[in-house]
């Protein structure tokens, strides 16, 4: 099947899901997509399909499996609630869906120094081991599935100094920054489908490594911010996480964040 002939469900249509639409959509494919919001279904008369649908309540539709990609944007959720959704996938229909995961860096943890997608996941928060737990189990169900890792997203109308404008007591200021503009993650997933890559991890991350402290401090006064305050908690071996793949498989040239 020709690639502008592939129809792809993204199952998340938020911030990242909706321009991710879009952009597949400028591409030539054709697209579904999910929300859990009602006053959103206006939009599949205007842009492309889109149905109710809220994963920790529902089985899917036929309509968002029968496809040739599944984009799976959810936030973190426990194994049960994600198997309840892959599993209506039938195994013996072909073709079975490629699969993208939006997984985090959040799988691999911290104070591990300089890490890539082939580093072992030491993940310290619930979140990241959801992840993980999530990652293993698509990879034993599906022979074609890519799993996209990217840091802390940044992009229109949202940026995290605004949920830490003003806090203080905060322990992670002597760590990396891990950031990743909207943008670079639309473009990343469009390059996997068109490029036809898969079985892979890949890390989504801006180049920018200096310490969180130094970048929100600066980032809050730019913006005319109260600074977050962090606390002296020295990190003798910060993670570090390589950003080298995305370059070089999928031709990403990160955004300039400052």
């Amino acid at each position: 099947m020709e690639s502008s002939k592939l129809k792809i469900s993204v199952i998340g249509c938020g911030w990242l899901g909706m321009p991710l639409c879009l952009q597949l959509i400028k591409n030539g494919f054709e697209v579904i997509s999910t929300t859990t919001t009602k006053s959103k279904l206006a939009l599949k008369t205007r842009y492309f399909e889109l149905v109710l649908f809220d994963v920790t309540k529902m089985p899917p539709s036929q309509s968002l499996t029968l496809v040739d990609v599944i984009i799976y944007n959810i936030p973190p959720l426990g194994l049960g609630e994600v198997e309840q959704f892959f599993n209506t996938i039938n195994p013996i229909v072909t073709p079975i869906p490629k699969i993208i995961f939006i997984s985090s860096t959040s799988v691999y943890g911290k104070s591990l120094g300089s890490i890539n997608e082939d580093s072992e996941l030491l993940p310290t928060s619930k979140n990241g081991n959801n992840l993980k737990i999530t990652e293993n189990y698509l990879r034993s169900r599906f022979k074609q599935i890519t799993i996209l890792r990217p840091g802390g997203l940044i992009g229109e109308n949202r940026h995290p100094i605004h949920f830490l404008k003003g806090k203080s007591g905060l322990t992670s200021g002597k760590e990396l920054l891990h950031l990743v503009h909207r943008d670079d993650c639309i473009e990343s997933i469009t390059q996997i489908i068109k490029k036809h890559i898969w079985n892979e991890d890949i890390n989504l991350v801006n180049d920018i490594r200096i310490q969180k402290e130094e970048y929100y401090t600066k980032e809050a006064l730019r913006l005319g911010l109260v600074p977050p305050q962090y606390i002296n908690n020295p990190e003798i071996n910060p993670t570090n996480i390589s950003n080298e793949k995305a370059k070089n498989i999928l031709g990403i040239q990160f955004k300039t964040l400052w």
